[in-house]
């Protein structure tokens, strides 16, 4: 198993404790010492006048359609972010059935962009997920499933209330995509087709995150007076 040495580091841990000199020990996907370290490693990187902490979690991340064409995706990196929350505002990658392909990339492209390298055609979130983990991407992504695609897939992108029918099988697509490994639910009421939605509806399909014990991750109605 190989060994990483960070040497003469100021190491900051997120404890909220003050930071301190220390060299750090990485051996294969593990941190197994902190300290003053005189060992051999088989790399030994000098970090004096440098930050040694844990990556940063973006907890709000719009990578979506970034990670399959740059899966490197170095500005986060040389920021630090080693984890990226996806999914966010209940408009998405996934799942996106082939019928509305055309209408939900003009929907996406002004929070995720758009792109004709990608072919277009996952559908849903096991085989987006599995798409993110081919192409090789570097940051740790966790993937909310979106409130928006969901309704996409039960009703269309009809401006109107949810049908009971269509209540239920928006909870059947939930249910689905949090089998997937959905980390959560994610809606942004003020986007379409989310802002079609009633109370009703938002209640129907959190009881569905509810029996996977996964959050709701919410953006507000207005960002205005109302």
């Amino acid at each position: 198993m190989s060994k990483i040495l960070i040497k003469n580091g100021t190491v900051i841990d997120g404890s909220r404790g003050a930071r301190f000199q220390a060299d750090v020990l990485v051996e294969g996907e593990r941190i197994v010492k902190i300290g003053k370290i005189d060992e051999a490693a088989d790399r030994v990187i000098d970090a004096t006048g440098k930050i040694v902490a844990p990556g940063f979690i973006d907890t709000h991340s719009h990578s979506d359609l970034r990670v399959l064409l740059e899966p490197f995706v170095e500005p986060k990196l040389r920021q630090g972010i080693t984890t990226e929350v996806l999914g966010q505002d209940g408009i998405s990658m996934a799942p996106l059935p082939k019928e509305y392909v055309s209408s939900w990339r003009k929907n996406l492209a002004g929070l995720d962009g758009d792109s004709d390298e990608l072919g277009w055609d996952w559908e849903n979130t096991d085989n987006y997920l599995k798409l993110i983990e081919k192409k090789g991407c570097t940051p740790n992504e966790s993937y909310l499933v979106p409130h928006g695609n969901i309704r996409m897939e039960a009703m269309g992108l009809e401006a109107r209330v949810a049908t009971d029918e269509e209540l239920e099988k928006m909870k059947e697509i939930t249910r689905r995509e949090m089998e997937a490994g959905a980390a959560g639910l994610s809606t942004g009421l003020i986007y379409i087709p989310c802002a079609y939605s009633d109370t009703r509806e938002m209640i129907e399909i959190c009881k569905v995150a509810a029996e996977y014990d996964r959050p709701l991750v919410i953006h507000q109605r207005s960002e205005a007076d109302t």
